[in-house]
């Protein structure tokens, strides 16, 4: 099994790919949040920085969904893709999977549970974020892991 990492702009990655190349795709991509995100190291001498601003929410799906037609193109018969996001878009991320991969091809939804405390805005606070699971056809590899019961 030969595994590969690349770095970059993934549209022109998937772009230098063979079709019908890849097991496996995880997508993390921006959330639509309309922020620029900022992080640092705990040592604070390195800082990781993107913008996740868009000028609408079509900009954000045509940005989303030249992507996933490379990925969907990349995928083997056999393959899946995991798709992760949040409340600010998953709506937007649900309709081109369903479209790209077809309705038929939705495997699951992973609910990615997390505890948050109570805060002064009004309203409920996020404690989850999805991961969408499609696959290219019915096909598709899944190895399930059984375990004792606890």
């Amino acid at each position: 099994m030969e595994s590969e990492i690349h770095k970059g702009d993934c549209l022109e990655v998937l772009r230098g790919m063979p079709s019908d190349h890849v097991d496996l795709v995880y997508l993390d991509p921006p959330f639509f949040t309309q922020r620029e995100h900022r992080l640092t190291t705990r040592d604070r001498t390195t800082e990781f920085a993107f913008g996740d601003k868009w000028g609408s929410a079509t900009e954000y799906a045509s940005f989303l969904e030249e992507r996933l037609k490379e990925m969907r193109r990349v995928l083997k018969a056999t393959g899946s893709i995991f798709f992760h996001c949040d409340k600010t878009a998953s709506h937007i991320a649900r309709m081109l999977l369903d479209d790209i991969f077809t309705p038929d091809n939705f495997r699951s939804e992973i609910i990615w549970h997390y505890k948050r405390w109570s805060n002064s805005a009004k309203g409920l606070l996020p404690a989850h974020q999805s991961i969408l699971f499609y696959s290219s056809t019915e096909h598709y590899k899944f190895h399930t892991i059984l375990t004792d019961y606890s």
